[in-house]
């Protein structure tokens, strides 16, 4: 590699690293990114979106049309889903098993299909906030109750299936008004409880996705009405 070619990789690099979260549990940064990218140009009008890129917004109804569906198969035939997954197949490959690329490729295909059913939900963004931590959050002008309660916060970590993952993150994120979520954070989240169904947990505890939720969601629970406003 030239000169000219490590300093242009290594902008690519700073900036990746610069616009994404520090610490991710199941996505690493460059997926984090293109993510965040694929979202903005989703959901933001043209104006908003300069800020960021010099893309362009994906068409209308592309999102819409990402929102009518509820099941992996469905997701899968959608404009919006193919824009995002051809910014991440070449590490399907690259990163695939030797033994079994195949069936590496179709499980990332998959996982990334239920982030965008969910992803597309969200109407604005804030960075680095966890959905956990939303959810716990007390509903505004009421006293100690939060956006979601305690019993269907125990339900949303229960899911067995990536349907009612689908439905369940996005009835979360109406309660939580579409808003005040990360983007990456809320990918990571479904990421990381993709990569449990598949039997794959973290040694550590503190890092699997019960907890990981749960600490957000009862941490926003623990403050006193007026402290997180």
């Amino acid at each position: 590699m030239s000169e000219a070619e490590q300093h242009a990789a290594q902008e690519v690099a700073d900036e990746t690293a610069a616009s994404v979260e520090r610490y991710l549990y199941a996505l690493d940064k460059r997926e984090a990114f293109e993510l965040r990218l694929w979202w903005r140009r989703l959901v933001l009008n043209e104006q908003e979106l300069k800020r960021h890129t010099r893309q362009r917004p994906y068409p209308r109804g592309v999102r819409a049309a990402l929102r009518r569906c509820d099941t992996i198969e469905s997701v899968l035939l959608t404009e919006a889903f193919r824009h995002l997954w051809s910014a991440l197949e070449s590490r399907a490959w690259q990163e695939a098993p030797a033994d079994d690329p195949r069936k590496q490729r179709e499980h990332r295909i998959e996982t990334w299909a239920a982030i965008a059913a969910v992803a597309s939900e969200l109407r604005a963004e804030t960075f680095d906030a966890p959905l956990g931590k939303r959810l716990g959050e007390k509903r505004p002008d009421t006293g100690d109750t939060p956006r979601m309660s305690d019993l269907r916060f125990q339900q949303l970590l229960d899911c067995h299936t990536s349907q009612e993952l689908i439905r369940r993150f996005r009835r979360a994120l109406k309660l939580a008004d579409n808003a005040g979520v990360s983007v990456v954070r809320l990918a990571d989240m479904v990421a990381l409880w993709d990569r449990e169904q598949r039997g794959q947990y973290n040694a550590r505890a503190t890092r699997r996705f019960a907890f990981v939720m749960s600490d957000a969601y009862f941490q926003a629970r623990a403050l006193k009405p007026g402290v997180g406003d």
